[in-house]
């Protein structure tokens, strides 16, 4: 599965890519947006869509927030919902540092009672580069530490990911993104689409 959605990212890539540079400005941290990725836990694959966005209350901090769904096709879905607070720091004129800290809250639905009603609550600290690569092309690298609790189990561990963003218009951008979570006791791959529109 992870292999099919990388190709249908680098045809959707190659497709953004064409539409044409636009001029690089600063970076928005007010938009909505939506998504979908594919998750794999050990050997376990999952669907996981949702929508969220972020809202500058000044130059140096934001607020930002969403609600998802995790549904692993097994009698086993999660509903999601995660709500942060960051601080963009000016690098140079293509690049900005954020750093921010994250909340999230799952809860598990399943007709076995073994599995129903689990419930998992992760702090994450982490901090991303965003960074014009051409005119209309951002990069993003991000690394972070997260704690985790699974009804009472707790544990801890590294977040990577990296990804780019496409700017069809200055407003509206597509991106794709991979990360790789290293908590708990299985490993987390996730690959990803989403479509932002920027205020």
């Amino acid at each position: 599965m992870l292999n099919k959605k990388t190709i249908l990212l680098a045809a959707g890539f190659t497709s953004a890519i064409a539409a044409g540079p636009l001029f690089a400005k600063d970076f928005s941290y007010t938009y909505v947006e939506g998504g979908f990725a594919d998750v794999e836990v050990d050997n376990d694959d999952a669907d996981q869509i949702y929508g969220g966005g972020s809202l500058a209350l000044d130059r140096n901090i934001f607020v930002r927030g969403s609600i998802g769904n995790l549904d692993y096709n097994r009698n086993l879905e999660f509903d999601t919902v995660s709500i942060g607070v960051g601080t963009p720091r000016k690098l140079s004129d293509r690049s900005d540092l954020v750093m921010a800290l994250d909340y999230s809250f799952a809860e598990s639905e399943s007709t076995n009672p073994v599995l129903d009603n689990i419930d998992i609550d992760t702090l994450t600290g982490s901090v991303m580069s965003r960074t014009w690569l051409t005119n209309n092309i951002e990069g993003n690298l991000s690394a972070g530490l997260a704690y985790q609790d699974v009804d009472g189990d707790s544990d801890s561990g590294a977040v990577l990911g990296a990804g780019l963003r496409v700017y069809i218009v200055p407003q509206f951008s597509v991106a794709g993104n991979i990360s790789r979570s290293f908590v708990g006791d299985y490993d987390t791959d996730s690959v990803g689409l989403n479509a932002r529109l920027s205020f």
